[in-house]
């Protein structure tokens, strides 16, 4: 695939005089530039709507903390071992996204679409996935503590050495996820409380009743 590559501060830019559509793209940062060596650079930076299907991030990964991408395009982009904490990604698009070793807490997705996502050894600590669609998506050696899932669709999901810590479950769907129950590989839920949630078999899960 090719990507035509553009310097972050040109990204702004464009973005800020209208132009939302960077499908295809290396983001990059200037060569030498200490500056984006900042954590708090993007903090609070609104890219809502932006479109970067197709492109990458990975000149810039680690720095994407607080930014707000509401609405935003990000279907098929890796977002492997980047810092998206606090960030605000309500109803993103992500579908096909690469997450690995990556730090989402406190982090915004509800009502995102991370279909056929991929999400592997990343931080999820604390944020809001209510609402998010995880249809067909690889989920492996991730911890969910604290983490808001409420009405969030694993549908068809496959989970491998995953943990729900101190979640609650209310209408979540996991029908027909594919859970391994081998012992450390599993799927295990720790101090977890489940309201009307549809587990892999289709039976209800409730605990008020």
């Amino acid at each position: 695939m090719s990507r035509l590559p553009i310097l972050i501060e040109e990204l702004i830019d464009r973005y800020n005089a209208g132009e939302r559509d960077f499908s295809k793209v290396i983001i990059k940062i200037p060569f030498g530039d200490t500056l984006s060596w900042q954590p708090e650079r993007f903090k609070g930076l609104d890219l809502s709507g932006i479109i970067l299907r197709n492109s990458s991030i990975q000149q810039i990964k680690i720095y994407m903390g607080g930014i707000i991408l509401r609405d935003a395009d990000l279907t098929n982009v890796d977002l492997s071992e980047s810092n998206f904490a606090r960030a605000d990604l309500r109803k993103a698009r992500m579908r096909g996204v690469r997450i690995f070793q990556s730090v989402f807490e406190e982090a915004n997705f509800s009502g995102a679409d991370l279909a056929g996502a991929r999400l592997v050894d990343s931080d999820f600590h604390c944020s809001n996935l209510s609402g998010v669609n995880l249809r067909n998506s690889k989920i492996r050696d991730m911890w969910f503590t604290c983490t808001n899932l409420t009405e969030t669709i694993f549908k068809r999901a496959k989970l491998e050495s995953v943990t729900f810590a101190k979640v609650k479950f209310i209408k979540t769907d996991f029908r027909q996820a594919k859970f391994r129950n081998d012992g450390v590989l599993g799927v295990n839920f720790r101090d977890c409380h489940f309201e009307e949630t549809l587990m892999p078999d289709g039976s209800l899960q409730d605990e008020t009743k």
